[in-house]
């Protein structure tokens, strides 16, 4: 916006402009003008007319049309007639000579001519994301409108309880999220230590750090289940069952089509009721005509990878077969509130801790090809090999924070008809879809290790210590509790793996691969293979790398001070008064889709799987006052230590310049959205 003058001197320059530019238009006219006064005649227009005909027409519309490759005749003059017909869909046709695309010539006479069919199959390719999201808040209001004889603390002195209570978040799981994998090296490295880790606690078992946590670990099958809070459910929690912000209004609804759907009828005796103009009374209402909100925030993590990348109903492994299944999971919080100096413990409060964990296999058989008359299918009569020469890699590395701070100081006075005051009510989230489409073969020959790892960490840190004064005899509703801190995590994996030991016919089968022979013997007349025309086979030369992590973390401090005074207009008591210092929600939600189809593994050195689950509520008792008292923290100290809870990538050049933050506290809640 511009001053009165600014727009003045901004007006003039306009005019000026668009004075000019009809002075300039007014001299290229005359111009013209004088250019065409010589020859006021220019003659008539040309008209040209185009005929334009065409031998061939539009058609109506063709569903369903069919295409076939069709293969060019033979460039030679003789034609080998043993060679049996090619099926349809083995496409495209290359008359011409690939070294590393094969054409079985067991299969067929022993006089080639030229001219022959070579299949092609696309070879899968290597994928990897890396995505980091952080979002930051710090939200302090001062809203002082009304003397109410309180001394309040610096808003951000509980910052440093937030703080502590983070730190001991971590030192609550067991796992921690690998650091950022460089190189290929480094993935299958970050692998190997987390299965590692895995193994060693389920020797050893879980170093605790906490005796007052509730914490609940298993190991193996009992990890691969549906548990909510260390309990075998049938179904997870879902978020609308027990979200305020996030309630399913279905029910709402259908009661609502209940009430209005139908003619009604009624009997009694007729009530009528004259209107003198005054409003309801808060006990009818549906909402208090005064409202002071200083919670209501939310912090959420959304995370969701399905890929269904690689998979073949055979996979030969001339290394190991590693497995890794991790989730850990993480709730602390502090709802300690003090009203009127009168202290109400967290453990006394309505704050819920969600940890849900779900773990699904569902097979996905190949369909079985069966001839005319209802028998099994032939063998394959064809053979086609693609190599990749080294590791195939499918890494997934997501890391998700929110660090909030909505530490609000409010003394107001209700008065007027309606007032609404709010200073929370802020929204933090993050979210990551990703779909991964690739192939599915016949036959995969590994030469190396087949490692297979997918790791969820959760973690939830809520600080809700709320100071509240009001006058004696209040009625109103307080809500400084009702908060929710919710993880969910689900693995679902579609086809199931069987493991078995490495026997002579496919270990015959992958070292003729591996030479680049399609005659893979006997292995050929394998059940899987039964009915498939051209057998798809896949060699390795390395090894294949898929790794799944995610990491979400979720802090959240909404410690207010709030004096207020309860006398307005309708209600001496203020029993038409509501005030909301809770109802914070940190939310995460992740999900690991793994598709393919029923698979047989061969290992040549073994199999290992390693699953577990770890799930950790704490509830911390600790004064806010006192330790706010004891702080001294400031709101740029809480943004500084708090970017120390984000492991730093130190290899970089590239380093963002951070802004100072204004020292000063505006009353203006909404200065973000207008700057």
């Amino acid at each position: 916006m511009l001053d009165d003058k600014s727009e003045i001197i901004a007006h003039f320059i306009g005019i000026f402009e668009l004075n000019v530019e009809a002075a300039r238009m007014k001299i290229q006219y005359q111009e013209m003008q004088a250019w065409l006064s010589p020859q006021p005649d220019l003659g008539p227009l040309l008209n040209i007319t185009i005929n334009v005909s065409s031998a061939y027409n539009l058609s109506d519309f063709e569903p369903d049309l069919g295409w076939r490759t069709t293969i060019p005749a033979s460039p030679l003059l003789f034609v080998n007639t043993s060679i049996p017909a090619a099926p349809a869909y083995a496409a495209p046709y290359v008359y011409d000579f690939f070294p590393k695309l094969f054409f079985d010539p067991a299969l067929f006479s022993p006089v080639i001519l030229s001219g022959e069919p070579v299949f092609f199959i696309q070879p899968p390719s290597s994928a990897a994301s890396i995505t980091v999201q952080t979002n930051w808040l710090q939200d302090h209001d001062l809203l002082l409108t009304y003397d109410a004889g309180v001394e309040f603390l610096p808003a951000a002195s509980f910052d440093a309880m937030l703080l502590d209570l983070a730190e001991y978040a971590q030192t609550l799981h067991v796992l921690n999220m690998p650091e950022m994998a460089e190189d290929e090296d480094s993935m299958i490295q970050n692998a190997a230590e987390m299965h590692e880790t895995l193994g060693h606690i389920a020797d050893h078992g879980v170093p605790l750090s906490a005796t007052d946590a509730d914490v609940y670990v298993a190991h193996g099958d009992d990890a691969l289940s549906v548990t909510v809070n260390g309990a075998a459910t049938d179904a997870l929690t879902e978020l609308p069952e027990i979200s305020i912000h996030f309630a399913s209004e279905t029910s709402e609804d259908e009661d609502e089509e209940d009430a209005t759907d139908g003619a009604k009828t009624a009997e009694g005796e007729e009530i009528t009721q004259e209107f003198d103009g005054t409003p309801d009374s808060p006990d009818n209402a549906e909402d208090p005509p005064h409202e002071l909100t200083t919670g209501g925030n939310i912090a959420l993590n959304e995370a969701r990878i399905a890929s269904d990348w690689l998979d073949a109903s055979v996979v030969t492994v001339m290394g190991h077969h590693a497995e890794t299944i991790a989730v850990s999971q993480v709730n602390i919080w502090n709802d300690t509130d003090i009203i009127n100096g009168q202290v109400s413990e967290t453990s006394e409060g309505s704050t819920a801790g969600i940890n849900g964990f779900s773990f699904e296999m569902t097979s996905s058989p190949r369909p079985a090809a069966e001839s005319e008359d209802g028998e099994p299918g032939p063998p394959p009569s064809f053979a086609a090999i693609t190599e990749i020469d080294g590791n195939l890699i499918n890494y997934n590395y997501v890391k998700q924070f929110n660090f909030a701070s909505d530490n609000d100081v409010v003394s107001v006075q209700f008065e007027a008809q309606d007032s609404y005051f709010q200073t929370g009510g802020n929204f933090l989230s993050n979210g990551f879809g990703l779909l991964g489409l690739g192939f599915h073969y016949d036959l995969i020959v590994v030469g190396g290790n087949m490692v297979d790892m997918k790791f969820i960490s959760q973690t939830n840190v809520l600080l809700d210590s709320d100071v509240l004064y009001h006058q004696a005899g209040f009625e109103g509703s307080i809500s400084t509790s009702d908060n929710l801190l919710f993880n969910s995590a689900s693995i679902r994996q579609i086809g199931t793996d069987q493991i078995v030991e490495m026997n002579q016919t496919f270990a015959d089968a992958s070292e003729a691969v591996m030479r680049g022979d399609t005659d893979i013997g006997a292995a050929r007349n394998d059940e899987a293979f039964v009915g498939t025309d051209l057998l798809r086979i896949l060699n390795i030369k390395g090894d294949i790398v898929d790794v799944q992590m995610v990491e979400q973390f979720n802090l959240l401090g909404d410690a207010d001070q709030i004096a207020w005074a309860s006398e307005t207009a309708q209600s001496i008591d203020g029993a038409d008064v509501s005030v909301i210092s809770g109802e914070n929600e940190l939310i995460n939600m992740a999900s690991i889709i793994d598709a393919g189809i029923d698979s047989r593994i061969y290992t040549s050195e073994g199999a290992y799987t390693e699953s577990f689950l770890y799930q950790a509520d704490f509830i911390s008792e600790e004064d806010p006052v006192l330790a706010a008292e004891n702080s001294g923290l400031t709101g740029e100290a809480f943004l500084f230590l708090a970017d120390g809870l984000i492991p730093q990538d130190e290899g970089g050049d590239d380093h963002a310049i951070s802004t100072p933050l204004p020292t000063e506290v505006s009353v203006d809640v909404m200065q973000s959205v207008l700057a």
